[in-house]
């Protein structure tokens, strides 16, 4: 893609593609950066991500409104981008469920995929991979409003547990049968008169795959 150097309002798409490489971007520089490390890094990460991909979907939608001509309602296709959302039409501002604006987005290029097509000079095909649903159902089961890697205990306290890379779990969990001889585990203990509690990363141990925390969203969207 190739953005203007220019203020982002004077871009066709209102600068949300760029915006969007850049939170993209500093995605994969943290990732390098932290490349080997298990705290919680992925949380940062995982927001520049999923950022990314609500700019480029608004980009998208801002695109094909303009250079089809598709009003927004009964709003002008060069007026503020809206969103349909459970039949009303919301400004960009108050929309940040990636759920909503796939919707949008995938309606857009399936009425449309012979006009975009049309546009095109060497007339690629516009089909949306089946995946990608999966992919943005995933993303908006868990964070649909944009707060679920930033803050702690948003909507739910259970959250924080499936987020955060460590664990509470049993003596056998972090010493199973099968622990290669000479391997250190690194586990924090909380002891009382009746009870204690072991805490580890999931590094440490051999959770199932449903207990695992939400680490990373899939680089294949991108």
């Amino acid at each position: 893609m190739q953005y203007l150097m220019m203020p982002l309002d004077e871009h066709y798409d209102f600068g949300f593609g760029t915006t969007a490489e850049a939170f993209f971007g500093a995605a994969r520089l943290l990732d390098e950066k932290n490349q080997g490390n298990f705290f919680f890094e992925h949380l940062p990460r995982n927001f520049l991500l999923r950022h990314a991909i609500e700019l480029f979907l608004k980009s998208g939608i801002v695109i094909i409104h303009r250079i089809l001509k598709l009003p927004y309602g009964d709003s002008h296709f060069d007026s503020k981008p809206m969103v349909l959302v459970d039949a009303k039409w919301k400004p960009f501002h108050q929309v940040h469920s990636v759920g909503y604006l796939y919707g949008h987005w995938k309606d857009l290029i399936a009425q449309n995929a012979d006009k975009l097509k049309a546009l095109c000079k060497y007339k690629p095909d516009w089909t949306i991979p089946a995946e990608l649903d999966d992919w943005i159902t995933t993303i908006e089961k868990t964070d649909p409003g944009s707060t679920y890697y930033r803050y702690p205990a948003n909507r739910d306290s259970n959250e924080d547990k499936m987020k955060s890379p460590f664990k509470e779990t049993g003596q056998n969990d972090i010493f199973p049968p099968d622990l290669p001889e000479g391997k250190k585990v690194k586990a924090f203990v909380i002891e009382n008169e009746k009870s204690a509690s072991l805490y580890a990363p999931l590094s440490t141990m051999n959770l199932p795959k449903k207990l695992r925390p939400r680490h990373f969203l899939r680089p294949q969207i991108f």
